[in-house]
């Protein structure tokens, strides 16, 4: 078993430019390089340098849907056409940690961040995302993903 590092960080708001889906995770890897693609040349088109790497937002819904929001991080808020849209990523502290290795090995990620907020009886604020630092090509055993969960510390009673 690999050991999971998860720090805290306090982020500041990001603006992004998206696009937004709602599908199941067999879908997800068709629907994501189109998605991609489609806001690139919309910043392209605007003269706009992303900020940072591709990311993806996920919120789950009932029966094994996801609300996915998948784009890239922007100096500034951007206009919307009818594929892209602006958003933002939120403010305040998030759990990070870095998985290596195939998208489809991400969930052991998923619950080492589950546990460090347990226990530090904390509770996610918000859907997590994840930013992709490497393409899907090459040796997936290589790939670099960030994953951020936003959260509400515990209360200090005290």
């Amino acid at each position: 078993m690999r050991t999971v590092l998860i720090e805290s960080r306090n982020l500041t708001e990001q603006p992004t430019a998206v696009r937004r889906g709602t599908m199941t995770p067999a879908e997800m890897p068709t629907w994501f390089p189109t998605a991609y693609g489609e806001v690139a040349e919309f910043l392209r088109l605007r003269g706009i340098t992303p900020t940072g790497p591709p990311f993806a937002r996920y919120r789950m819904l009932p029966g094994g849907y996801f609300e996915v929001e998948a784009g890239f991080p922007v100096p500034g808020p951007v206009s919307s056409d009818r594929t892209t849209q602006p958003s933002t990523l939120p403010s305040g502290p998030a759990a990070v940690t870095i998985h290596v290795g195939p998208y489809d090995q991400v969930g052991s990620t998923y619950e080492a961040l589950t546990d460090w907020l347990r226990l530090r009886a904390a509770t996610p604020s918000g859907a997590p995302w994840e930013i992709y630092h490497d393409p899907p090509e090459g040796d997936a055993t290589t790939w670099y993903t960030e994953i951020v969960q936003p959260y509400c510390p515990a209360l200090d009673l005290s």
